[in-house]
């Protein structure tokens, strides 16, 4: 019994800091949040007052009493009026309060999912912060709302209760008893269906985030002929959220169905105890009427209690998942050093680097090697060499498990988020391009940039006479993922962007592979123009791309194996050179 006491207060503990750490969102608008509190005191007022008016009424009636029905006709008119101005006090105030701190919330976990390691982000459905942006940020959103209308409408119906006291006691102890017994019954169910919620809410973010990837990998499941098994894997987890609903929704119609007659035995007692009352005397036909007037209050009152415990529980589990990513460790963060540095010369050096994915596979092994500023260097090798974890390692996307990484002589565990990512561009092979215009693209990452400054990126991208082409020019939208632009035009544009920061440090990650020959060469040619004023790091798919480079690394199991130029590494480097000719072999 103490243990589970114990579970019960650490719960309580648990719902009282997410209220704490919720109210500093609400508290920015707390003024919407006072006239809903307002509103909510007078509606509270009007709705236990109109039913003892409308006794009366009926009673007035029975009377004939003519000019005590008029004071009374007119005195619920101007209580409806009341209520219909405290209802549009509500309103909007509710708007105004629910979509600012919604907003505010939503913002905030955005941005602490952009600071989850990659790792995290990898192992993990985007379907899970989808959920956790969407519809557990209402949850938090909701809840000071949610406890200001239940509390009213609790504080209402005990004064409607104590009324009932006065009015006949043993009237009153019957729904004492019946209250009771429903407020144990509901408390069961929320345990009962919170159990079954939690199940439900894992399922719906598996379909959320495959049916995200269908939208997002529809071209290439076209092109692969894949629907039927993408439809069928869908239908699978689908119908394992079907069941979860379903079992969920059944579950609260049987408990609802016998909440109903519980509800239904009581309204038989407290009628057969009216007419044996006023048959006796001991109860007036007007105190019956303002009792079965005030009845549906009376008996909400556990219900009242049901929902602000369901809600508290819904808000419970939703904070803890929000809560996961805002500030505690359900994800692991990505650590910076707290040193900055405005602007980096561009020095790189890897001092005995080691490094391994979660599955074991080590990738590189005590790596080595310098990249002076403004120099332009390769990276060559076969696919897996380790050449695209040097960048990820290099942006820190990625820690090493060994040695060090320095930038300009700083290691770069010491430096901030700004320090790092500030000063370096990285060009991959698959840019991901905005649902946004080609401009919005380009701002999005700059967003001061002036239209000259725009035009003058995509120049040296080779992209601004393709846009000029287009009817919209630069305000043409390239839909999700750049559907509507090629392979090497998303490259291109993602190229643009790079040149728009201006960053000191440029990496591309196989940035050319997608381009045709002609295209190819502009870029060569633009990457060369960059010689001598930045630190240029590419990764090749075409030999052809780097052979006017300062140094070629040869990467071969995780190692560097050689260095130097093409004409060097061509005579001494068995590796390079078996690379160079099948190249050769490819094009023939």
């Amino acid at each position: 019994m103490k243990e589970k006491k114990e579970k019960n207060d650490i719960k309580l503990s648990s719902v009282f800091k997410y209220l704490v750490y919720s109210y500093k969102y609400a508290k920015k608008e707390k003024y919407y949040l006072f006239l809903v509190l307002i509103a909510n005191v007078l509606l509270t007022i009007i709705s236990v007052a109109v039913p003892v008016f409308n006794a009366k009424q009926i009673v007035a009636l029975t009377d004939g009493n003519w000019t005590r029905l008029i004071i009374i006709i007119v005195s619920i008119f101007g209580l409806e009026i009341l209520r219909n101005l405290g209802r549009l006090i509500y309103g909007t105030s509710w708007t105004k309060y629910f979509y600012s701190v919604k907003k505010n919330i939503q913002l905030d976990l955005a941005d602490e999912i952009l600071k989850v390691t990659q790792e995290d982000l990898n192992n993990n459905s985007s379907g899970v912060f989808i959920e956790r942006l969407n519809n557990d940020t209402e949850k938090l959103t909701d809840i000071f709302l949610d406890l200001l209308d239940w509390l009213s409408s609790i504080v209402g119906g005990i004064g409607v209760f104590i009324s009932i006291f006065f009015i006949n006691k043993l009237i009153f102890f019957i729904y004492l008893v019946f209250i009771l017994i429903l407020f144990f019954f509901q408390k069961k169910t929320q345990d009962i269906l919170m159990k079954k919620r939690k199940i439900h809410i894992k399922n719906r973010e598996k379909v959320n985030g495959f049916t995200s990837e269908i939208v997002r990998g529809a071209k290439d499941i076209k092109i692969l002929n894949a629907e039927k098994s993408f439809l069928l894997h869908a239908s699978k987890i689908m119908d394992v959220l079907k069941e979860s609903g379903e079992d969920l929704n059944t579950t609260r119609s049987k408990m609802n169905f016998l909440n109903g007659d519980i509800r239904d035995l009581l309204d038989l007692i407290i009628g057969l105890l009216g007419v044996y009352f006023i048959m006796n005397g001991q109860l007036t036909v007007s105190s019956m009427l303002i009792i079965y007037n005030y009845s549906p209050r009376i008996m909400n009152l556990s219900s009242w209690f049901e929902r602000l415990i369901e809600c508290i529980s819904e808000f419970n589990l939703s904070a803890s998942r929000i809560f996961g990513i805002l500030a505690e460790s359900e994800f692991h963060k990505e650590a910076f050093g707290d040193k900055h540095v405005r602007k980096l010369n561009g020095n790189i050096a890897f001092d005995k680097v080691s490094f391994s994915y979660e599955d074991g596979q080590i990738v590189l092994k005590n790596m080595s090697f310098t990249v002076p500023q403004n120099k332009t260097v390769a990276f060559v090798g076969k696919s897996g060499a380790g050449k695209t974890t040097i960048f990820n390692l290099i942006s820190k996307l990625y820690d090493p498990e060994k040695g060090n990484i320095y930038l300009d002589n700083y290691n770069i565990c010491e430096l901030d988020r700004e320090s790092i990512r500030g000063n370096l561009s990285i060009i991959s092979q698959n840019p991901y391009i905005y649902n946004m215009s080609i401009k919005e693209n380009l701002q999005v990452i700059k967003q001061n940039a002036t239209k000259k400054e725009i035009e003058e990126a995509c120049k040296m991208a080779c992209l601004h006479d393709f846009i000029m082409t287009l009817k919209d020019g630069y305000d043409t939208v390239v839909g999700e993922g750049g559907v509507t632009l090629s392979g090497g035009q998303k490259q291109r544009l993602a190229i643009a962007r790079a040149f728009l920061l201006k960053t000191k440090i440029i990496l591309f990650d196989e940035a050319t592979s997608a381009l045709d020959n002609e295209t190819q060469k502009e870029i060569t040619k633009a990457i060369e123009n960059m010689k001598g004023d930045y630190t240029v790091l590419i990764i090749a798919h075409r030999l052809s791309t780097v052979q006017n480079a300062d140094e070629i690394f040869v990467i071969d199991k995780g190692k560097v194996v050689d260095s130097g130029t093409k004409s060097y590494l061509l005579k001494n480097c068995k590796v390079f050179k078996k690379l160079y000719e099948t190249e050769l072999e490819d094009e023939n």
